[in-house]
């Protein structure tokens, strides 16, 4: 048996380049899809018919470098984009914009062969390690399933080959013959990598690899994977939302929201020193094996927006504790505090309808802030209390008069929260200009971004 040969030397990548390069990639989505898709009817405009289909930003112009050898960790919530710039990558779904190196050649100017060969060197690990394997199959078709793709060795070799990767991941190469269903998650997520091994590659995409096991059997799997990404040479994207598993395996994390890489450093920097709200956020969101501490950790404001019109300028600032003040007015940090915390209560509706003395005591306790803004904050209070012309509550009615009465409340505190959005939060620095910001780390000597106008 051999010792985990390499089956091309050639294919080795010896160079001080970066193993994979990604330049301005974006990869959009239509949200709607067949004939009638996304058409509008406006009897008030002509034509009165119009198509609107709305186009879901996915991933939204990333640029960064893996290198040989190294583990990159991607993390960020449900939703962000991690999964569809893995696929991305490996050409699985086709980029909408951007170039993608992988050792110095431009993925999207391969085709046919060309790109067949080349993927013999990019693999990919699924989440799920049940529906990721062919149940007809036996396990040692499915290992040898991308040799047989990729013309590599003969039937006796292929066997070989798969019994071989098979003790190496921790099974037993006895277990050739038999079908996934007789083996435990673990164990399935196992032969997944023996798969994506089969083919002696140089990168592989871990797609939250051990997100569907137990806490147990997530770490015999990672601590297989080290020791195979030392003896291979294997260079690792690991995908996942569980930042203790990131903080286990990388050496360098990125973190992602809404699209956008908010944040890249060395792990222990990102970890010991983190520079943006959004990865304070996250690390705060580690629960605590402390039953004393019953502090609430990692609440973050609001909803994530939707991708098809995500914010401009910062994609977090509609959520960001710490969305900077607009400079045409006077504040205090307090006030500008109170003010933003009125302004997103009115947006979200947190509260119930009130008299304007009651909404400033709960948020305005201090006092309003000064000039301008005081005067757009006391115009907004107008709008939504109970006890003014605009706000006042038509006490009991009839269910159309009920209704109405609703429908006017509604309009009346989107039309409040429209006017202090667009009086303070887009005119802020975080919804004018996109953050892209290059840090001095104080824990190792890598580069460290940070995509927040607080740096500025």
């Amino acid at each position: 048996m051999s010792s985990g040969i390499r089956l091309d030397e050639e294919s080795v990548y010896e160079s001080d380049e970066p193993l994979l390069e990604l330049e301005g990639v974006s990869k959009h989505f239509a949200q709607e899809k067949g004939l009638f898709a996304g058409l509008q009817f406006d009897p008030n405009r002509f034509p009165p018919f119009t198509v609107d289909r709305g186009t879901v930003r996915a991933v939204d112009d990333v640029s960064l470098e893996i290198r040989p050898g190294e583990t990159l960790g991607l993390v960020g919530e449900s939703g962000c984009g991690k999964s569809t710039l893995g696929r991305t990558i490996l050409r699985l779904v086709e980029p909408t914009e951007g170039k993608i190196y992988f050792k110095g050649k431009n993925l999207a100017d391969l085709g046919g062969e060309k790109l067949r060969r080349t993927r013999a060197d990019m693999q990919m690990i699924f989440q799920d390690p049940q529906s990721s394997l062919d149940p007809r199959m036996k396990v040692g078709q499915i290992i040898e399933e991308p040799m047989w793709a990729h013309d590599m060795l003969d039937d006796e070799g292929r066997e070989a080959r798969a019994k071989e990767l098979l003790e190496k991941v921790g099974l037993d190469p006895r277990h050739y013959n038999r079908f996934p269903h007789a083996f435990s998650g673990g164990q399935r997520q196992r032969i997944n990598l023996a798969r994506a091994l089969s083919v002696d590659p140089d990168f592989i995409v871990c797609d939250e690899p051990v997100s569907a096991l137990d806490v147990s059997v997530q770490a015999q799997v990672l601590n297989t994977m080290e020791k195979l990404q030392e003896e291979f040479g294997l260079t690792y994207l690991f995908i996942a939302h569980d930042l203790s598993v990131i903080r286990h395996i990388s050496d360098r994390v990125a973190v992602m929201y809404l699209g956008h890489i908010v944040e890249l450093a060395e792990k222990e920097e990102l970890f010991e020193n983190p520079q943006h709200p959004y990865t304070r956020a996250l690390l705060d969101s580690i629960p605590v094996p402390d039953p004393r501490d019953e502090g609430s950790r990692g609440v973050l404001e609001g909803e994530v927006p939707s991708p098809v019109d995500p914010p401009s300028g910062c994609r977090f600032r509609t959520r960001c504790p710490r969305l900077i003040a607009p400079p045409e007015y006077e504040w205090t940090e307090e006030t500008w505090a109170s003010t933003r915390e009125f302004m997103r209560a009115v947006d979200r509706r947190t509260f119930e309808p009130t008299t304007a003395e009651e909404i400033r005591a709960r948020f305005f306790a201090a006092g309003l802030p000064r000039g301008e803004a005081g005067a757009i904050v006391e115009e907004a209070i107008s709008m939504i209390a109970v006890d003014s012309d605009s706000g006042r509550d038509a006490g009991s009615a009839g269910d159309e008069e009920a209704a109405d009465e609703a429908e006017e409340t509604r309009r009346r505190w989107d039309d409040a929260a429209d006017f202090l959005i667009e009086s303070f939060a887009e005119q802020s620095v975080c919804a004018r200009e996109r953050p892209s910001y290059l840090l001095e780390s104080e824990y190792g000597s890598g580069e460290h971004f940070a995509a927040c106008h607080l740096h500025r």
